[in-house]
């Protein structure tokens, strides 16, 4: 499946950052905040728009949600688009996986994980996830390890009513316990983000070094 992607293309980047917007956003989202995360450049940032457009608005949805979770199926559809996406992208451009990091804010971090932890996945360069929890969805495996001392950055609203705290927390837990260099920072928001976040953002992703 074909993604729509917004990018920003920096000349001579040997990195490739693929950010995952959250429900009801849409590509442009989180690419706002490239220049502010990657001043540097290091980067060529590739954000794709989610598979369902919202009725209402520009707004788009990466899979289903039902009563007890994402529907599986859906969710499973997505994150196989994402591995391809990555995968094109990667190859097109001669980057290894290594230098590639995956990041997403809410529906997005919690695709983020699961094409980082798919069986047989890749070993990517980083992970950065935003105001999710694990992602755990009848039927999807997900295992981060063996993480390798690989960095990730996990970031939390305290105030955050959509993904609690302690949601968020527990995936920072989970990837600290498969091994991954795993930094933690929670924020005074909600279900959001901050330029404090994105700075600390920027500091995280100046480790994603491979």
């Amino acid at each position: 499946m074909g993604l729509v992607t917004y990018r920003l293309d920096r000349e001579g980047a040997e990195r490739l950052l693929f950010l995952v917007h959250g429900w009801s956003a849409e590509q442009h989202h989180l690419a706002a905040y490239v220049p502010l995360v990657d001043p540097d450049e290091r980067f060529t940032a590739i954000c794709p728009r989610g598979i369902h457009d919202l009725p209402d608005g520009d707004g788009a949805s990466w899979y289903e949600r039902t009563e007890g979770g994402p529907d599986p199926t859906s969710f499973v559809r997505a994150r196989d688009a994402l591995i391809e996406l990555i995968a094109t992208e990667a190859d097109r451009a001669g980057i290894p996986p290594e230098r590639c990091a995956v990041g997403g804010f809410s529906q997005g971090g919690f695709l983020a994980q699961a094409v980082v932890g798919a069986p047989g996945a890749p070993r990517y360069g980083g992970l950065w996830a935003m105001c999710c929890g694990l992602a755990e969805v009848d039927g999807v495996e997900i295992d981060f390890a063996p993480g390798d001392g690989r960095p990730a950055l996990v970031q939390y609203g305290r105030r955050d009513a959509i993904i609690p705290a302690e949601r968020t927390k527990a995936v920072a837990t989970a990837l600290q316990g498969a091994g991954w260099d795993c930094r933690v920072d929670g924020y005074d928001m909600a279900h959001s983000q901050t330029i404090e976040m994105m700075l600390d953002a920027r500091r995280w992703l100046a480790t994603v070094t491979a």
